[in-house]
């Protein structure tokens, strides 16, 4: 596998994305492990090739493998690799497993905290020892692998549940980068969104646009599946609308619950009083003037005056 990522391609300016890409500059220097945590749909592995593409080892191989998609034993021996006849269904000549593949650049772990616990114990000598057992092999292989690990857990939680080993978490938990979800930078929305439109304009060969009425209510959304699922719902856009404007009305194509969409005085209305419900819903959940005015991306003045408009409407 290749890594096709680099640095450029997540987008974000936010304040929250220029610390995540300056930890990533620096990381990429040393020869540490790294996890990479965040909800799904945040990046990780985009982040995690970008960081393999900076490093010393961006002309050796980037390998992926997804520790939560695949059973128990096909991951010990995707893992680890296997001697000739070592079990039923195996090769006659054996195969290497990832970390031999991955010798000189990269394996990339995936889904770390779906790993099994059983498994965690064979991982755990690989990264004390830097060499690995093939699965009925006597021998151990030497290997030169930087480890970079990512998931969508509280793998500290796991731990204290006993689902993840402590000594296992320390040492993947070297250097520590956390995605974070597109609700905490909606600055970045817009440009997102109009990146993401550009790529699909060009890969299904349309002239399509944003209305600032559609990225003002982007900006709105909360996105639990993130730039994933803000990639989807471009897409969709792109396909579904042939005017070459998309406006909020168009978004009934896309989303369950769109706006409803009156005239265009009234819709600037509908927006702001829905930026007012969610700052009193932030009010009400204990979050502070600073706190909301970082989260939506906007002064702290702001916030103040669209509150005491808002407090004003409702006394009348």
């Amino acid at each position: 596998m290749m890594a096709y990522y680099h640095l450029d391609d997540i987008i974000g300016t936010s304040p929250m994305m220029q610390q995540v890409k300056r930890l990533a500059r620096i990381y990429a220097a040393t020869e540490s492990t790294i996890l990479i945590t965040g909800e799904s749909g945040t990046g990780k592995e985009m982040m995690a090739q970008a960081i393999h593409n900076l490093s010393s080892r961006c002309h050796g191989p980037f390998i992926a493998i997804n520790c939560g998609a695949v059973s128990e034993s096909l991951l010990e021996s995707e893992l680890f690799g296997y001697t000739g006849g070592s079990f039923t269904g195996a090769r006659r000549d054996g195969r290497e497993g990832l970390f031999e593949a991955a010798n000189g650049g990269t394996l990339f772990l995936d889904e770390i905290g779906d790993m099994p616990y059983n498994l965690q114990n064979h991982l755990l000598r690989v990264l004390q020892e830097r060499s690995v057992r093939r699965l009925g092999a006597y021998n151990v292989i030497p290997i030169d692998v930087r480890i970079i690990a990512a998931t969508n857990k509280d793998l500290e939680q796991a731990v204290q549940e006993h689902h993840f080993r402590l000594d296992l978490y320390y040492r993947l938990a070297v250097l520590l980068i956390h995605m974070p979800p597109l609700r905490q930078r909606r600055e970045d929305v817009a440009v997102l969104a109009r990146t993401l439109l550009q790529r699909f304009n060009e890969q299904y060969g349309q002239p399509h646009d944003l209305g600032q009425d559609v990225l003002d209510y982007f900006q709105t959304l909360p996105w639990p599946g993130n730039v994933r699922q803000l990639a989807n719902t471009i897409e969709r856009l792109s396909l579904v609308v042939r005017e070459e404007k998309i406006t909020l009305p168009d978004l009934a194509w896309v989303l369950p619950n769109p706006p409803v969409v009156p005239d265009k005085n009234v819709r600037d209305r509908n927006l702001k009083a829905m930026t007012y419900d969610y700052i009193e819903k932030l009010y009400q959940d204990g979050k502070s003037v600073s706190d909301i005015a970082k989260e939506l991306g906007i002064s702290r003045s702001t916030i103040y005056r669209m509150r005491q408009k808002y407090q004003n409407k409702k006394d009348m």
